[in-house]
């Protein structure tokens, strides 16, 4: 029997297969991203480019307890998604496959939750999946686990018997206790949201009543309504902390592909400062044509140098070979005053030099000038960004009073 323990809070460059690699998440324990098949666990269905993994191999001592039920677990991995936006109606689908080398009285498990936002626990979580090691029968839904909201296909899913060869179960790939380990293939859960907001995921995988013989679970990255998030202006990604009360700025934590946008959503401005903490070079940014504004954009550096008047698109390159750590955009015009409901009001794409994850925030240049429109309420303001991409839209404007 083993323990081990690794917190990785801080993602890395992705690697597959790499305990830790970057999913623009947090992860306590063993985490990982996935481009290839491994063993039992083939490329999924629905088109996802990639996908990722928990495996209580380099599990943390109590991580992926589940509220009033995982008394017996001892350790184990989680992750918790960047947070996205969905409405009423909205349907949230991903793939799991199930992988466990345990069998008999080790009921190891996995399972998925939908989150607010930056809830604290998983007390009022929605349960999208779980999974649970048993000698015989049904593991899908797991046995004696909460139930699950979401619409499971198939509904109901046995064990495909065998020692499962799978990389991120470390050493013990191919390994079987006793009746009861193999995997499941995959599976599509699938969830319509009854209230909009904000939402995180937590997917987790735990031992149960001692540390030998590991478990995991893989799966895809969360789509709505059939495309994955962030991937489209239509789908932006959340910011991973609330507006700083004091600069305003909004921060975002994702995984960067080189020329693949990423779309970023926020309120009303007259600009924003786009700003890179960690992570690679921005290369180039695309911007939208809006009613009511119909003379481009100015790009800034972030010194305030200008780089290109009147443009809708900026490749940053051409100036500076390994692109940019930030750069400002202003002149959006105060007399479009778009609809802050509108995720698709105003688009902004961007690409970056390199892959990897990326940490950045997004700061609004507010300009009130007499005469003019403002936003109705600034310390309202919203930003929607997410796991690849982000959206930008603004607030509907009124006038000034004397």
């Amino acid at each position: 029997m083993g323990h081990w323990k690794r917190a990785c809070i801080a993602p890395a460059l992705a690697v597959a297969f790499t305990p830790c690699a970057a999913l623009a998440d947090t992860c306590t324990g063993n985490c990982g991203t996935a481009t290839a098949a491994d063993g039992v666990v083939t490329a999924p269905p629905g088109g996802a480019a990639s996908w990722n993994w928990v495996s209580t191999y380099l599990g943390q001592s109590g991580a992926a307890k589940i509220t009033g039920y995982s008394n017996g677990s001892t350790n184990g991995s989680e992750l918790r998604s960047s947070a996205f936006a969905a409405r009423v109606g909205d349907k949230i689908s991903f793939y799991f496959n199930y992988v466990t080398t345990d069998g008999a009285g080790f009921a190891d498990y996995a399972f998925a939750q939908l989150l607010s936002a930056g809830a604290a626990d998983d007390s009022l979580a929605i349960n999208l999946f779980t999974a649970r090691t048993k000698p015989s029968g049904t593991i899908v839904p797991g046995q004696s686990m909460p139930s699950v909201t979401a619409v499971l296909t198939p509904s109901v899913v046995p064990i495909i018997s065998g020692g499962p060869i799978w990389s991120p179960l470390g050493p013990g790939s191919g390994s079987c206790y006793d009746v009861g380990c193999g995997y499941t293939g995959w599976i599509k859960s699938e969830y319509t949201i009854t209230a909009a907001g904000n939402y995180q995921l937590r997917f987790g995988a735990a031992n149960w009543s001692d540390q030998a013989l590991d478990t995991g679970m893989a799966f895809t990255g969360v789509f709505v309504n059939g495309t994955q998030t962030g991937s489209t202006p239509f789908s932006p990604f959340q910011p991973s902390a609330p507006q700083n009360p004091v600069t305003k700025a909004f921060t975002f934590d994702f995984v960067a592909t080189p020329a693949t946008p990423i779309y970023i959503d926020p309120d009303y401005a007259t600009g924003y400062i786009y700003d890179v903490l960690s992570g690679p070079n921005i290369a180039s940014a695309i911007f939208p044509t809006i009613a009511g504004d119909v003379d481009g954009y100015d790009v800034y550096g972030l010194n305030d140098v200008l780089l290109a008047h009147g443009v809708y698109s900026f490749d940053f390159t051409t100036l500076f070979a390994g692109g940019v750590t930030g750069f400002k955009l202003k002149d959006i015009d105060l007399t479009a005053a778009l609809d802050p409901t509108d995720s698709g009001a105003f688009v902004t794409g961007l690409t970056f030099v390199a892959g990897g994850a990326v940490t950045m925030t997004q700061t609004p240049i507010i300009t009130t000038t007499t005469g003019v429109p403002e936003p109705a309420t600034w310390a309202t303001m919203v930003l929607g960004m997410g796991l690849a991409g982000h959206g930008l839209r603004r607030r509907r404007a009124r006038p000034l009073h004397a």
